[in-house]
């Protein structure tokens, strides 16, 4: 060998009376070739992902926007004709202060009974929407009067407020509608 040969892995430059073979490094036994090729986890590393060129409009988002506002105005335009025209031939929807002041008409104040407690938020509320819109109702306090936690005991009442309308016994809590349908269905004729 005639030219000097450095190893690319420790940088011993291999002496003329090296006694190991020419493609080997006496100091550390890497063969020279392999040393200079690039490691497989360092190929790995530094080889590039094929890349992907969009052109043009990504029209995933806009879609999107589109469906919700067409979901949206088709079930706006269903709400509309189902609540119908009024006198003047607009729609208009009834508030629930509305419904139940119609479905109360001609009710007595023994219609309604409301079971209540005086620390129980709803039933101040519903108290409060009856005084406001001139619903009639007895109010019955479970815990200042014996009388009415008999009947409440009577009713398996659980919680407030309790509502019986017209004798039938309403689920618990504040629903409105309920409340309503109750009213609509055992109306006098």
């Amino acid at each position: 060998m005639s030219k000097t040969v450095i190893c690319p892995k420790c940088s011993h430059v291999r002496p003329p009376d090296a006694t190991n073979p020419e493609w080997q490094c006496p100091a550390c036994g890497v063969c020279y070739t392999k040393a200079n090729e690039p490691s497989p986890s360092a190929a790995s590393r530094y080889a590039s992902a094929p890349v992907q060129v969009k052109q043009g409009w990504d029209w995933g988002p806009l879609v999107k926007i589109a469906l919700v506002v067409v979901v949206g105005w088709a079930v706006s335009k269903y709400f509309t004709q189902m609540r119908g025209p009024d006198a003047a031939g607009n729609t208009m929807m009834e508030t629930v202060e509305e419904r139940l002041q119609s479905a109360a008409a001609g009710a007595k104040r023994t219609d309604i009974m409301l079971y209540s407690a005086p620390w129980c938020g709803y039933c101040k509320e519903a108290k409060a929407t009856f005084a406001a819109n001139d619903i009639p109702y007895t109010d019955c306090n479970v815990e200042g009067d014996l009388f009415c936690k008999d009947q409440f005991d009577r009713l398996h009442g659980t919680g407030f407020p309790l509502f019986v309308v017209r004798g039938k016994r309403l689920q618990e809590g504040l629903n409105y509608n309920a409340l309503i349908s109750a009213l609509n269905e055992d109306k006098p004729r």
